[in-house]
């Protein structure tokens, strides 16, 4: 099943995506497949060791924490950045809660594309220069509206300025993408998914609890909902 729309969902489209989301959300959009690979490869300034992704924010236990595993051509895992997205990266900028982003690139075996894995790799190149969740955001928002079609090289380049990169950490973070800097580490982050048991995207786990499909319906409907999810009170 290919949804046709993966950017800006209107009202009606997310009521309809959250009817079908409760199919999809449990690991059915796509399966990895392990390939039994090292996790050695070094990441970008907040990427934890052993493929373990980009954490940011409170490393405190007693902040919520927050791990949410997705593939940028997922189109669910771009419906639950514009509903949720803006919100989390706010809360773990105020140090509100600890969030950590494990990008994983499965996708591209079945669209037949390196799209996944070269917006990955350009997202660890902005967090070296402090704009990951900027990035992150303008390649979601940026998402082809026909799954499949991917992202340009120009394209993952232009989200820097979107994402407010100018001058000589625009100039770094250009010669990173274009090298492939992390590409060793985005293997390692689908590796480890893999050995995690995460069969599909989006994933969302707090306190090393999955959220289950109830509230990932909900959060996918709006952010009404993440102060429940999080175990905090408004």
């Amino acid at each position: 099943m290919k949804p046709v729309t993966a950017r800006g969902p209107s009202v009606p489209l997310v009521a309809g995506v959250v009817l079908l989301v409760v199919a999809l959300v449990g690991g059915l959009v796509l399966w990895a497949v392990s390939r039994g690979g090292g996790l050695e490869a070094e990441g970008s300034t907040n990427a934890l060791p052993e493929g373990g992704g980009v954490r940011l924010g409170a490393t405190s236990q007693d902040a919520p924490q927050v791990h949410v595993y997705e593939d940028f051509q997922c189109p669910f895992c771009g419906v639950l950045e514009e509903s949720v997205g803006a919100e989390l990266a706010e809360r773990a900028e105020a140090g509100e809660i600890g969030l950590t982003v494990t990008m994983m690139s499965f996708l591209d075996g079945s669209l037949g594309n390196d799209s996944s894995h070269r917006a990955a790799n350009a997202a660890l190149c902005a967090d070296d220069e402090g704009a990951f969740l900027d990035y992150h955001a303008a390649v979601f928002a940026g998402q082809p509206e026909q799954e499949g079609a991917g992202w340009t090289d120009e394209e993952l380049l232009g989200f820097a300025s979107e994402a407010g990169l100018t001058g000589s950490a625009l100039e770094s973070f250009t010669a990173c993408t274009q090298g492939d800097a992390y590409g060793d580490y985005v293997e390692a982050m689908q590796e480890r998914a893999n050995r995690d048991g995460v069969t599909g995207t989006p994933r969302l786990l707090v306190d090393g609890e999955q959220v289950g499909d109830d509230q990932m319906r909900a959060l996918m409907a709006g952010p009404e909902t993440l102060d429940e999810v999080l175990g905090s009170t408004p």
